[in-house]
């Protein structure tokens, strides 16, 4: 029954890409977006082949544990309807009588946990609402999530390819072909969550103003700050310096952009002595020590069971909650976001394919800086958006994360952006001039 239902609702979305025009992409055809789709289907079994067979540990598996704890929510629409809601929303679901589903839950409270906002309850609320539709089969959520982080990619790609007119090709491949994104971003994982929320963030976001759009923008911020709070903290100061960049010019954007992330950066490591809140180079400096212990085997899973030491540990500067040690970690930290895992570092299917995505973006980024088009006819507000949304996100994960496989997964969502940013700084005609093979490929 679970097959046949994960292919009638798969039927059911190729449908919807075949008729609304929302699907339609300027230089590449209905088949071609179509089998993207697809191609996220096979990737998201993938992933849930992978954590059923392979990592067989149900407790620590990601797709698993939110799925299994979604399950507590569901069961209340049979016994008491205005809860489900109430916990689907999150709207007055903080009375006592709640405690009694929040107990049958391992992963919506957690003992020990840095983070601003616990992200886990956007992906539990996403399979207990998805279970409506999908009487408790798993894969029907894997085709549910393929579909919604399929949107925020086309969305993406909408947004950048009016600025890439004659790079489409490429501009479908690294946002929706990369490994990363094919595999991370089709699971029943937060990355889904997260590439739907940033695609449709940005689509609307040159269109603020509008009502529509305004709605559209601050319910994707909600989504995207409760999903992964220091992805949505990541991105503000590119779509500041952009809504800058558009109410005035594209003159002096360098300036603007620095003006924008010394004030941000400023109010930031003293958001403490503004507001109750925790200084962010603490709650970074907590979540590494949270990684160490994970990495070292010094956690345990929902049942108390030691979780087994990471078989890709990596050694990382110790982070001091102060100013002086952020900086001094930076080039480490993207160093092992961009470089890892080394070729001696690949004893895993998972790391030699991290490893060559590697190798494929490195190669992908020096291309495109030998044939990088005059500076004068460079889009410097977008490049400067991308890459401040990347190098953020880099040293985030890579000042608090010593885990490679944890590293490769987290940096998905940049990726991208970051080939993005490498398009739109590429001269394709000095390109096709030179080397001549790529004509047939690329054209």
């Amino acid at each position: 029954m679970e097959i046949i239902l994960s292919l009638a609702y798969t039927t059911f979305f190729v449908f919807l890409i075949q008729k609304i025009r929302f699907f339609e992409l300027s230089g590449i055809s209905k088949k071609w977006v179509t089998g993207a789709f697809l191609l996220k289907v096979i990737a998201g079994f993938a992933v849930w082949a992978i954590y059923t067979f392979y990592y067989t540990d149900r407790a620590t598996a990601d797709i698993y544990k939110y799925f299994d704890d979604s399950k507590v929510i569901f069961d209340a629409l049979k016994t008491n309807p205005s809860h489900y809601f109430a916990m689907l929303t999150g709207i007055g679901n903080d009375g006592g009588d709640f405690n009694q589903y929040y107990k049958q839950m391992n992963f919506w409270a957690r003992a020990h946990d840095a983070n601003v906002l616990n992200d886990s309850h956007t992906i539990i609320r996403f399979n207990a609402l998805v279970r409506l539709f999908s009487m408790g089969y798993f894969n029907v959520h894997t085709v549910f999530m393929c579909f919604l982080s399929f949107v925020g990619l086309i969305a993406l790609y909408k947004t950048f390819s009016e600025f890439l007119m004659d790079k489409k090709k490429e501009l479908f491949f690294v946002v929706f072909l990369l490994p990363s994104v094919l595999f991370w971003g089709s699971g029943v994982l937060k990355e889904g969550i997260l590439f739907f929320a940033l695609g449709l963030m940005i689509y609307f976001f040159n269109r603020l103003f509008e009502f529509k759009a305004t709605i559209a923008v601050i319910s994707m911020a909600f989504l995207l700050g409760f999903s992964k709070f220091y992805v949505w903290l990541s991105l503000l100061p590119g779509l500041l310096f952009l809504l800058w960049v558009n109410k005035t010019n594209t003159q002096k954007v360098v300036f603007k952009f620095i003006t924008v992330v010394i004030v941000l950066a400023t109010i930031g490591f003293n958001i403490d002595r503004i507001i109750n809140i925790q200084n962010p180079l603490v709650t970074l400096s907590q979540k590494q020590l949270e990684f160490n212990k994970l990495a070292s085997g010094e956690m345990t899973d929902m049942t108390g069971k030691p979780i087994p030491v990471a078989n890709s540990a990596i050694q990382i500067n110790k982070l001091e909650p102060t100013f002086v040690s952020f900086v001094k970690n930076i080039p480490q930290a993207v160093s092992n976001v961009l470089l890892r895992p080394f070729p001696w570092e690949m004893n895993s299917i998972m790391m030699l394919m991290a490893g060559f995505e590697n190798m494929l973006i490195i190669a992908i980024m020096l291309l495109c800086l030998y044939f990088i088009l005059p500076f004068k006819e460079l889009p410097w507000h977008l490049i400067l958006f991308c890459l401040s949304f990347v190098i953020l996100q880099f040293i985030v994960i890579g000042e608090t994360t010593p885990i490679i496989g944890a590293i490769a997964r987290y940096r998905t969502p940049t990726l991208p952006f970051l080939l993005i940013a490498f398009l739109l700084v590429l001269d394709k005609q000095k390109l096709v001039s030179k080397l001549p093979f790529l004509k047939r490929i690329l054209n």
